[in-house]
This record gives C-alpha cells, sequence and structure tokens, in this order.
C-alpha cells in the first residue's frame, strides 16, 4: 500500500511541476530583402511561462534591413512585448544563413535583436 501510495504521490507531483512549463509561439515570419537582392525570412519565437500563453497573440514584430560595411546586410528585429507577459525569451533567426540572436525582456518592453547576412 505504501508503495502505491508514493507511485501516486510522484505522479501527482509531476503533473503539478508541469503547469509550470514555458509555452513559446513563434510570430508570423518576416520577409525582407538583403542588399544584394536575396529575399530572405526572419523567424521569431517568443517563450512565456504558461500561465500567461494567452497573451502571446499580443506580440509584435517588424525587421528593419540596413547595409554593413562588410558589403552584406544587418537586420534589426523589435519584438514588442505586451506589459501583460511578466519575462519572455525571445530568437530571432534566419535559417538560410544559420545566423541567430537570442534575448529576454519583460513585459511593456521592446526585445532588439540584431542579425548580420553575409554577402550572397
Amino acid at each position: 500500500m505504501a508503495v502505491l501510495m508514493s507511485a501516486a504521490m510522484a505522479v501527482g507531483g509531476a503533473g503539478a511541476a508541469s503547469a509550470n512549463i514555458a509555452w513559446c509561439t513563434a510570430d508570423p515570419p518576416v520577409h525582407v530583402d538583403t542588399v544584394s537582392g536575396a529575399n530572405v525570412t526572419v523567424s521569431t519565437s517568443v517563450t512565456v511561462p504558461k500561465a500567461e500563453a494567452g497573451y502571446l497573440k499580443d506580440v509584435t514584430s517588424d525587421a528593419v534591413v540596413t547595409a554593413n560595411v562588410a558589403g552584406g546586410t544587418d537586420i534589426a528585429v523589435s519584438v514588442y512585448i505586451p506589459a501583460s507577459i511578466s519575462t519572455t525569451i525571445v530568437v530571432a533567426q534566419v535559417k538560410r544563413y544559420h545566423v541567430s540572436a537570442t534575448a529576454s525582456g519583460s513585459g511593456g518592453s521592446t526585445v532588439l535583436l540584431y542579425l548580420t547576412v553575409p554577402v550572397d
């Protein structure tokens, strides 16, 4: 009986612990043109505590492209975090060139991420 009780408590405890797992969403990808004319996709994902997953729909992002001195392209990604989200981790990436950036932020702020795409 003691073994069954401890097994039931272990399963119950695991369920309670899993309630705090972070939730993640990916914003719609942003398509930008590099300085050399290549079209690339910038993907962003935002991770928040599970209790705040309902607010992920309020996260927005955009990207601005500029030329850099080496001939490549710098991409500045701005992710707007609503005040209803306490903390977050944001990842922006361009898979085609294997570049990414990660940053954390808090509610009511803008998380800025910078990516550099090499010359095509």
